[in-house]
């Protein structure tokens, strides 16, 4: 049987693991966080496409190569139209994952270790 001393030192080093484990999930949440600047960097390569387009039918008009011009500021906005879609659905899936992960490595850590010590709790009584 477990004495109260024995009890209140598992209780402590069950706080202190599971406060560790939640710091490690807050962390984890801001790194995953962080990778949202890369779906920032695809939004500003689709606006800056849009610009190319835009001084690209600024010369379509001209003889022999204006139609050439015209189809490849066509197909600049068809590509900076995707980036802007992926770029926004990529934020979205990372604070989602961040999320998940957050929530999910403290509780992968600190969930079999405190069913055990409350089954070890409850059946010392």
């Amino acid at each position: 049987m477990l004495d109260a001393t024995t009890k209140r030192l598992l209780d402590v080093i069950l706080v202190a693991w599971s406060a560790i484990w939640i710091l490690v999930g807050v962390a984890v949440y801001h790194e995953v966080r962080g990778l949202r600047a890369l779906a920032g960097t695809v939004a500003v390569a689709g606006r800056s496409l849009d610009d190319t387009a835009d001084a690209l039918d600024a010369y379509a008009g001209v003889p022999f190569v204006g139609a050439d011009l015209s189809k490849a500021a066509r197909n600049a906005r068809r590509t900076a139209r995707s980036a802007r879609v992926s770029a926004r659905a990529s934020r979205e899936s990372i604070d989602d994952l961040a999320r998940l992960l957050g929530i999910a490595v403290p509780a992968v850590a600190i969930g079999p270790l405190a069913l055990a010590y409350a089954l070890l709790r409850v059946r010392r009584r």
